[in-house]
């Protein structure tokens, strides 16, 4: 599922390069407004995933491989799909249906209804939550900890002032965090798999590296003496001591 995110994300910004008109067109005909969403919404909620409209895109392709990368790692592809695409489809529905409230009571005017809305800052906000939240190995979890605590204050600006994006964002944190609190989820993480060991030698290997060696003295002498207890018990062999010769000098 990452490869997936980081590759479209790359098409995207390749298509905006090549082709910026089609790419202005395709971002207004999958922008996440309410009258898309009614029409039909889940093209809108999935084809605006991909576009970043400021900025470089290295920033998000790091920041989707840490949070969504560390996520599907941790729990696996289905439950990090449904943690990522669930918190931007929630965070949408919140974020826009609080909008459309304030066009209905007078505090916006109905071109408010109409403005961009993409990108796949929700998606990778709930994931990142998540993986904060969940019981995932400390190294992963201090780099995500560290990266919640910086993004998460540009995240959140203007939550206060009822922005858009900021309503949006801080709904998908608080989404992806109230995630990690399901047990199946804090289960899957718990037993993520580890790296496994190097391997043990091959037992012929092992077999081959003994064989080489020069036997010692005493398996020597062991050797000996079952041989001879053998000849005892099958012929009654005796074994005689025999003199050593004088030294001379």
């Amino acid at each position: 599922m990452t490869t997936v995110l980081l590759a479209v994300l790359l098409a995207a910004r390749v298509l905006r390069g090549v082709d910026p008109d089609r790419a202005t067109r395709w971002q207004w005909a999958t922008s996440t407004t309410l009258h898309q969403m009614l029409h039909h919404p889940l093209g809108v909620l999935v084809g605006s995933i991909p576009w970043v409209t400021d900025g470089p895109v290295a920033p998000w392709l790091a920041f989707a491989a840490l949070a969504v990368g560390g996520l599907e790692a941790t729990i696996g592809s289905v439950a990090a799909l449904a943690v990522a695409f669930g918190g931007h489809t929630a965070a949408t529905l919140i974020s826009e249906g609080i909008l459309g409230l304030r066009v209905v009571t007078g505090g916006l005017p109905s071109s408010a209804l109409h403005v961009l809305d993409v990108g796949p800052s929700y998606a990778a906000g709930a994931a990142l939550a998540a993986l904060v939240a969940l019981p995932t190995p400390r190294r992963l979890r201090t780099v995500a900890g560290v990266t919640l605590v910086v993004v998460a204050p540009a995240m959140m600006y203007g939550v206060t002032d009822g922005e858009l994006d900021g309503i949006g964002h801080t709904a998908a944190l608080a989404l992806g965090a109230l995630a990690a609190t399901i047990p199946a989820l804090r289960r899957r993480a718990r037993h993520a798999p580890t790296p496994a060991p190097a391997p043990a030698p091959f037992p012929a290997e092992a077999s081959i590296a003994t064989a080489s060696l020069p036997p010692s003295p005493s398996r020597s002498r062991e050797r000996v003496m079952r041989w001879v207890a053998r000849g005892r018990a099958a012929h009654g062999w005796r074994l005689t001591a025999v003199p050593r010769p004088a030294n001379r000098h």
